[in-house]
């Protein structure tokens, strides 16, 4: 059995993140972290499929306590990848993946 790992998809917006992460995550052994985000939510997303959405108070409490892997802010909204949804993916056995801007 390979070991899960941790699996980063970077790079700028529209270069084809999503089409690469869709085709790795068609694999059953590789799970997607969801991201945080500040911004509100589009008419299409589900919260907790697509991102967490949390207030900004909520997410600069999270970056203080050491929940996020990595953040960052992006056209005035806060994003990043909380700790412990990549610690579930990797516990569960799985390959997590996480897909971020540069």
């Amino acid at each position: 059995m390979t070991a899960a790992r941790l699996v980063v998809l970077s790079g700028p917006s529209g270069v084809g993140k999503s089409t690469v992460g869709a085709r790795l995550l068609a694999d059953p052994r590789m799970a997607r972290a969801v991201t945080a985000t500040t911004r509100p939510p589009r008419p299409d997303e589900v919260p907790g499929r697509d991102y967490v959405f949390l207030s900004r108070a909520a997410f600069e409490a999270g970056i203080a306590a050491g929940r996020f892997l990595e953040h960052a802010e992006v056209h005035g909204h806060l994003y990043g990848t909380p700790r412990a949804h990549v610690d579930a993916v990797l516990e569960a056995g799985l390959s997590c993946m996480v897909i971020i801007e540069v």
